[in-house]
């Protein structure tokens, strides 16, 4: 016992009680690591995991933004090429595209008297432009299988116009005529259309109107 409390060696006295020391807190270490080993006191792997870091329930759900037909309409027409369209008032009326009727501004009048014709235009569908020229117009007086006047011989009888022609509104071109016969070049001095029933018709590129029948006396 006296060999315990009073260490006997050629060592001072303080080493045997470090060593005594170390040695009794390792036994101590070894104790307590054996206890834990044996009492399930480590760390569980659920527990562990579960004081890892949670989804707050509260937290709203990430939404995904959904495209809507409208989106994606206006996405396709941005990606579709923009074509340019030519508008109605731009397009040129053919003898198809239009409805040609002439009136006689009198059905009866004087020998020698002049006479106005109104032609009038109506778009068939699509408004359109009409180019009123004597290339494209052609008003001719008969009467019979006699041919009394034309714009043909009388070109500059035609007004040169361009003309908005749409769906029920009417566009009108008039043409003077002078109550004479004409012949080619419209020569000055041909003879006054004498009395009788006359018949006038107007062409427009292609396109005939109805005949109309005016009286001279």
């Amino acid at each position: 016992m006296s060999s315990l409390l009073r260490p006997v060696g050629h060592l001072p006295a303080s080493v045997y009680w470090f060593r005594r020391g170390l040695v009794l807190a390792v036994l101590v270490l070894l104790l307590f690591l054996i206890t834990r080993l044996f009492s399930g006191g480590g760390d569980d792997p659920q527990n562990t995991a579960a004081t890892g870091p949670q989804q707050d329930p509260t937290t709203a759900p990430v939404v995904t933004p959904t495209i809507t037909p409208t989106a994606r309409a206006t996405a396709k027409t941005s990606e579709t090429p923009v074509k340019t369209s030519t508008t109605p008032r731009d397009t040129t009326c053919a003898g198809a595209d239009v409805q040609v009727e002439l009136l006689p501004a009198n059905r009866r009048i004087a020998s020698g008297s002049a006479l106005n014709f109104v032609v009038s235009f109506d778009a068939v569908s699509d408004e359109c432009k009409a180019t009123v020229d004597a290339s494209r117009l052609t008003v001719t007086v008969t009467s019979g299988n006699d041919l009394i006047w034309t714009t043909t011989h009388c070109g500059q009888a035609i007004p040169r116009a361009t003309l908005v022609v749409a769906k029920g509104k009417q566009a009108t071109s008039t043409v003077a005529w002078n109550g004479h016969r004409s012949g080619p070049g419209c020569l000055p001095g041909q003879p006054v259309a004498k009395p009788g029933t006359y018949v006038v018709k107007a062409v427009f590129d292609g396109r005939e109107s109805s005949s109309q029948a005016f009286q001279i006396v």
